[in-house]
């Protein structure tokens, strides 16, 4: 049975699927953090190393959300 990654996240956020990067400021305003960027490189999903966001391209959302 092939290993599923697990990951510890405040929230999923859906990208379109032609997106080759996000950034993230942690969308709060003062409770943010600083503005970083990160790149797909041909991967799915990437998280936030600050506010552990998931940004998931919208093709791949089943594995990541619980399936539904």
């Amino acid at each position: 049975m092939p290993k599923t990654a697990v990951f510890s996240t405040s929230e999923i956020i859906p990208v379109p699927n032609d997106a080759d990067g996000v950034s993230c400021d942690g969308g709060g305003g003062a409770l943010g953090h600083p503005k970083v960027w990160y790149g797909f490189d041909g991967g799915t999903a990437v998280e936030c190393s600050y506010c552990d966001r998931l940004f998931v391209k919208e093709h791949a959302l089943g594995r990541y959300d619980g399936g539904s």
